[in-house]
């Protein structure tokens, strides 16, 4: 049987020969896989030729591994521009972006902290809040994800 990390691997693998990067992977009902959600990150516009054509390579690399074309139903898609930051590599991908981080305990009484990431190192995120820097373990992170605000305004307004 084929583990979730084997897929993982082959993925990522792909991808970078492709000059992409696997953001995030999603197998539903694992090992029976119900569906797949492959979330690829590139600094260039991912458009639906690319989507297609990735789509199309990772169920040949399934089928390499014994995973029939059919039993699932796959997603290849960017991880959006809200995307959610789950990993030191997607956070690290995130400086200068506004964020949005929930933590698991209050810093100075607040939950919530919305600011731009200043840096990171491999235990922490340094949000810049109304020009100081707050530092946040990442062992407090419960969920953070990009806040686009510009897209927010345009559709209110």
């Amino acid at each position: 049987m084929i583990s979730e990390n084997e897929i993982y691997q082959a993925f990522d693998s792909y991808l970078k020969e492709e000059n992409l990067e696997l953001y995030d992977l999603n197998l539903v009902d694992f090992p029976t896989i119900s569906r797949i959600e492959v979330y690829v990150y590139s600094s260039n516009t991912i458009t639906l030729e690319v989507t297609s054509r990735l789509n199309k390579q990772f169920q040949r690399l399934l089928d390499d591994m014994g995973i029939e074309k059919g039993s699932y139903d796959m997603v290849v898609s960017s991880p959006g521009i809200e995307r959610k930051l789950k990993t030191f590599r997607h956070f690290e991908m995130s400086v200068g972006e506004l964020v949005k981080v929930k933590t698991i305990e209050p810093i100075n009484s607040i939950y919530l902290h919305e600011g731009i990431i200043h840096s990171v190192n491999h235990e922490e995120i340094f949000l810049e809040i109304n020009e100081e820097i707050l530092q946040i373990k990442f062992i407090n992170i419960k969920n953070a994800k990009i806040e686009f605000k510009q897209f927010k305004e345009k559709v209110k307004g």
